[in-house]
């Protein structure tokens, strides 16, 4: 419920707008007096937005008062706030039938018009205000906008006129005569607005920038530069202007004028970093936006470095630059501003994170090891860095150290796709620790959360096939995932080893022969198709591929004797 510290202000309004007068002469009943103290317990109620109440005692109070213009006011107010347009627009008219010149009835009815979308009535009641009132600019400037409201843009133009010509020429004035001119599309007129804006406050760079934009909208690019290089001569660091004139040569493809405008700016100690990020972040975006364009690409390049360099301690300008190298493939130029972003914003978990999956994806797995404890520091639930870290420790033949980091991954927050891709290297690490029990709950785990995962499919076949396990299932599963990706030789091999597993040979030879034309194909593919020869009776080309095994992995010293006892 509203206060009521302005209630004796708002009562003293409404009584001088129509006071509630008595006969002259005449001396006030005790019925004009209950009415009158009605009206005033009314205006309470109104005041508190106690509608009911209010309708109540204003309606008794017209009973007697009928023909005070106070009263029908109160009560057009009151139907206004509640709602009723009918009953508020009948009220409301007669108020100002009563007392046609005060100003703020005309203004009320205005105002219930409006609300009721009578827009043709709400015009007369302002007109009707202007007749008793022709130099209140306040009712002009409502009528005006009422003519915008309804889309009579020339009609508001007018006015705003008027009231100029009574008030003397307005910035805000002329910008909303510039704004109906560009609705219209009257070019010729908005632009005149815009010189006129220009003329009253010629060394504000907000009004500057304002102007220049508006320029831009008409397609006048010339005359923006004019008045930005005008505001620029004002002040040659304002972030604003240099935007806007970097959007300009932007357009205009003039992207070495583009490099110059940021050159200064980079160079410039007392432009605060933040402030340059933004105007960095747009040369970024048009080269994004325009990839092809050789001569941007180079300006954008020295561009970021020159940020990252100019600004050493500002993590997000080393980010920034990671993120263009990571594009443009440039990897050992990220990674050197991913380190600097880690050691200037060491709580940023993104940094660390990209870094982290950079050096994996560059197989430099010694360093994600070395970073790990680190980056876990600053992100210590991050799914990324633990699963990363965890593979970087399997892929240095180091299981156990993998185990943790892997199960602390399928812990953390992440998508379902990527935790089966946490479950499937789990599954993997498990059997590596002979914890074939632990790695098959992993490998159903992983494909509950992603029945598409062909990687944790093929894994999972193969080892239940070395383990003559579910073959069926193995089968099932390896099928499925070359389905997935025909052309994986691993898949394929997986496959293979499963028909051989079953002992047909013919599938088996098919398969693995098929993984080896991929060219991709491992030593134990090798080995795996000699074996298959084996068994179909093919001792010479089962010796053959045995040797060609132990030429990609010499440390297969097994086949040494089968390749002795096969040709003895």
């Amino acid at each position: 419920m509203k206060q009521t510290t302005g209630l004796v202000l708002y009562i003293l309004c409404i009584l001088a707008a129509g006071p509630l007068h008595a006969q002259v002469g005449s001396s006030i009943t005790e019925e004009q007096a209950a009415a009158t103290r009605a009206y005033i317990d009314g205006i309470i109620h109104f005041e508190n937005e106690e509608y009911e109440e209010a309708l109540d005692q204003l309606t008794f109070a017209h009973m007697k008062l009928s023909d005070e213009p106070g009263v029908n006011f109160a009560l057009a107010d009151v139907y206004l706030a509640t709602g009723d347009l009918t009953n508020a627009s009948y009220y409301g008219k007669i108020a100002v039938d009563q007392e046609p010149e005060n100003k703020w009835y005309h203004l009320k009815l205005a105002e219930i018009y409006d609300r009721a979308g009578r827009n043709e009535a709400t015009i007369n009641a302002y007109k009707s205000a202007l007749n008793y009132h022709p130099e209140d600019t306040d009712i002009l400037f409502r009528l005006a906008e009422a003519y915008v409201d309804f889309g009579e843009l020339l009609e508001a133009n007018s006015i705003y006129n008027q009231i100029m010509k009574r008030r003397g020429t307005d910035f805000n004035i002329h910008l909303r005569k510039f704004r109906n001119f560009n609705a219209l599309k009257m070019r010729d007129s908005a632009l005149t607005e815009l010189e006129n804006m220009r003329e009253i406050d010629p060394g504000n760079l907000t009004t500057l920038r304002t102007i220049s934009q508006y320029y831009m909208e008409l397609g006048e690019d010339e005359l923006a530069l004019e008045v930005l290089n005008d505001a620029r001569e004002r002040n040659a660091r304002d972030p604003q202007t240099l935007l806007l004139l970097a959007e300009i040569y932007a357009n205009q493809s003039e992207w070495e004028k583009l490099g110059d405008i940021f050159v200064g700016m980079l160079e410039d100690p007392l432009i605060y970093p933040s402030q340059k990020q933004e105007l960095v972040r747009f040369i970024y975006s048009q080269n994004q936006a325009n990839p092809n364009v050789e001569l941007l690409q180079e300006v954008t390049a020295d561009i970021l470095e020159a940020f990252s360099e100019n600004e050493p301690d500002y993590g997000p300008a080393q980010i920034l630059a990671a993120e263009f190298y990571l594009q443009q493939n440039r990897s050992r130029e990220a990674l050197e501003k991913l380190k600097q972003a880690n050691a200037v914003m060491p709580g940023q978990p993104e940094a660390w994170r990209q870094r982290i999956q950079l050096l994996f994806s560059m197989e430099r797995y010694d360093e994600v090891i070395a970073i790990s404890d680190s980056a876990t520091t600053y992100a210590p639930d991050d799914a990324f860095i633990q699963f990363f870290t965890g593979i970087s420790y399997m892929l240095t033949e180091s299981p156990a150290e993998a185990l943790p980091w892997l199960e602390q991954a399928s812990y953390s927050p992440a998508n379902r796709n990527f935790r089966s891709v946490i479950y499937g290297s789990l599954g993997d690490v498990r059997q590596e620790l002979e914890q074939w029990d632990e790695a098959k709950d992993a490998y159903e785990r992983a494909l509950q959360l992603d029945p598409e995962n062909h990687n944790a499919m093929n894994n999972y076949a193969y080892y239940l096939s070395e383990k003559n396990e579910r073959l069926q299932h193995a089968l099932e599963l390896a099928e499925k995932a070359v389905s997935y990706q025909s052309g994986n030789a691993a898949y394929l091999d997986t496959l293979g080893w499963i028909y051989f597993k079953l002992k047909n040979y013919q599938k088996a030879k098919e398969y693995i022969e098929r993984s080896i034309d991929t060219g991709e194909a491992s030593a134990e593919v090798f080995e795996h198709l000699g074996d298959v020869y084996q068994a179909l009776g093919d001792t010479e080309n089962a010796v053959k591929y045995w040797n060609k095994a132990l030429k990609k992995d010499s440390e297969r010293e097994h086949l040494l004797e089968r390749i002795e006892s096969a040709q003895s």
